[in-house]
């Protein structure tokens, strides 16, 4: 129990690892590893599963269990979602952990998708790891995500090909 509160005690201080630990102890179920390091007041959580994880899904648990957490010169989140054996993010996205706790619960409400793919984190008024139980995966249907990654690709082919014209045009 000592190292519990210890690693709880650290979260709470801002520690990255201890955030990591402590994400990382409620998600194994679900497959999904999570590192985390400190840039300035910017947490960056890296998440990585062998599934595609539903963003606006990761996004409120995230914001959920750090604004319980409240740690210390945390000020933004950065959080990058890997599927296990690609070499970029499926998806990137930034939010601030200010806002009021009601607040940010109604946004809460209104970015999960109507669908049953959500997580639901329940707890009890004492904000500890081990109360936090996740009832609901993580993860999206992957042609969701697949759409987005072709999107990505066709915007880096376009990309490719406008330099390779720059080049020609500068070269003639």
């Amino acid at each position: 129990m000592t190292t519990r509160l210890s690693l709880l005690d650290r979260a709470r201080q801002g520690d990255a690892g201890a955030i990591a630990a402590l994400m990382n102890d409620v998600l194994k179920t679900q497959e999904v590893w999570v590192k985390a390091t400190l840039d300035a007041d910017c947490l960056q959580v890296m998440l990585k599963a062998p599934a595609t994880l539903n963003q606006a899904t990761c996004i409120a648990f995230m914001r959920r269990g750090l604004l319980r957490l409240q740690p210390e010169a945390i000020a933004q989140v950065r959080a990058y979602a890997w599927r296990v054996g690609d070499a970029f993010p499926l998806w990137i996205a930034t939010f601030p952990l200010e806002q009021p706790l009601l607040e940010v619960q109604a946004t809460f409400k209104s970015e999960l998708p109507l669908q049953n793919v959500g997580a639901e984190v329940q707890s009890t008024d004492h904000p500890s790891a081990s109360s936090h139980q996740l009832t609901q995966p993580l993860t999206a249907p992957l042609p969701v995500i697949a759409k987005k990654r072709s999107d990505l690709f066709n915007l880096g082919f376009v990309i490719v090909l406008a330099t390779m014209i720059c080049f020609v045009v500068a070269i003639v």
